[in-house]
């Protein structure tokens, strides 16, 4: 690849919540040590992109919202303006590409209004067009020029349906070690005193929190009931705002349990768990990856639930059950999504060590299938794209 030394690489980018933010930053990260010509990085993103060299123009939190169903809805109105500012913003920028790094909901709409200006777009991470509502292909394709791909079978999905895609890599599977030392993690995390510690991941949105935080709560209390051993509960955020916004529900309970409430120490807190309770989502790859026997529990909106059972093409809704082929992890939705139910399925697993054995093995297994380095040429890839 031949590249202009006297040249500097314009890029727009924006991810959406703070999932996003730590892939973009990855994957920022990747692009400056492969090439020695300066790279300038405007868009919307969070701490990780701007340390990165982001030049984030708008907050990140406004997008960081439910992103389907009625939980967005009071929502729209700012995002719609958002929209707005930020593609006059990118079209006036004149960047070599746009990369819309998650968030599809706002991020296709996006890319389609600087496609139709000329840009060049790229989309990282494919939504799971595999698992429901695969017919977004086909507007992902007036939107996305180029596909970065996570899991391997996505680069020919798209490729059958004439859409440029490459698969990169899985990044979580990368970057979280194939066998993890407990001690060191609860060490860190200063929570070695403790005989069992539980990870609770209640959710990185304020409508996930306010509707999981209540269950989760109860189901910890009966929980620690049950068990005689010395626990501690562990809840992780990934802003201070999140953290007091739980902190807030989890003082109406009165808890009598151990807890300690951390801000961005997500993952080390889940390598430092004996048993997580997760909801629903990526969080859930990353639960896998660091072998931790989980429950997935979560709730959506009435109306969200019918539109998503009409559309869903996959048997279960937990990651690591979907690309396992079955339900390794004990899912419970819905109806289904009771304090009761999720403690007694954690206390259930607790004695069950067999299970566990089980179900670490098959993460084991999970774990080998995604990783995978990220290849010179699936970087020189992007680079060809972005300058040819």
């Amino acid at each position: 690849m031949n590249l202009n030394s006297g040249r500097k690489l314009k890029i727009a980018i924006i991810a959406g919540e703070p999932s996003g933010d730590v892939l973009a930053a990855d994957l920022m990260l990747r692009l400056k040590n492969y090439t020695s010509i300066p790279i300038e990085f405007i868009g919307i993103g969070g701490d990780s992109m701007k340390k990165m060299g982001l030049w984030s123009l708008y907050d990140m939190g406004t997008l960081s919202v439910g992103g389907f169903g009625l939980d967005v809805l009071f929502a729209i109105p700012k995002i719609f303006c958002l929209y707005r500012k930020i593609t006059k913003a990118i079209i006036k920028y004149k960047p070599d590409a746009f990369i819309g790094v998650d968030a599809p909901d706002f991020n296709f709409h996006v890319e389609k209004k600087l496609k139709n200006n000329g840009i060049k777009t790229i989309h990282y991470i494919s939504p799971s067009i595999w698992a429901w509502r695969y017919k977004r292909i086909y507007k992902i394709k007036k939107s996305t020029d180029y596909m970065l791909c996570i899991f391997p079978m996505e680069e020919e999905i798209y490729k059958k349906e004439s859409i440029a895609a490459k698969f990169i890599g899985n990044p979580i599977a990368n970057r979280i070690e194939m066998d993890i030392d407990i001690k060191k993690y609860r060490k860190l995390s200063q929570i070695e005193e403790y005989s069992n510690v539980f990870t609770v991941l209640v959710g990185s949105r304020k409508a996930e929190i306010r509707r999981l935080a209540p269950i989760f709560i109860r189901a910890c209390s009966i929980i620690a009931d049950k068990l005689s051993v010395k626990s501690i509960f562990v809840f992780p955020f990934t802003s201070d705002k999140l953290k007091e916004l739980f902190n807030n529900i989890l003082l109406q309970f009165k808890p009598s349990f151990n807890y300690k409430l951390v801000v961005n120490d997500t993952v080390n807190v889940i390598k430092a768990a004996d048993l997580v309770i997760a909801k629903s989502g990526t969080v859930t790859l990353e639960v896998a990856l660091c072998k931790k026997p989980m429950v997935i529990s979560y709730i959506v909106a009435p109306l969200t639930e019918f539109i998503v059972r009409k559309t869903i093409t996959v048997k279960y809704v937990g990651q690591p059950n979907i690309f396992l082929g079955e339900e390794v992890v004990k899912e419970l939705l819905q109806k289904e999504a009771t304090a009761e139910n999720i403690a007694k399925e954690i206390i259930s697993l607790y004695y069950n060590k067999d299970r566990q054995e089980y179900i670490v093995k098959r993460f084991y297994e999970l774990h080998k299938m995604l990783k995978s380095e990220f290849q010179e040429n699936s970087i020189n890839s992007v680079f060809d794209f972005m300058l040819n």
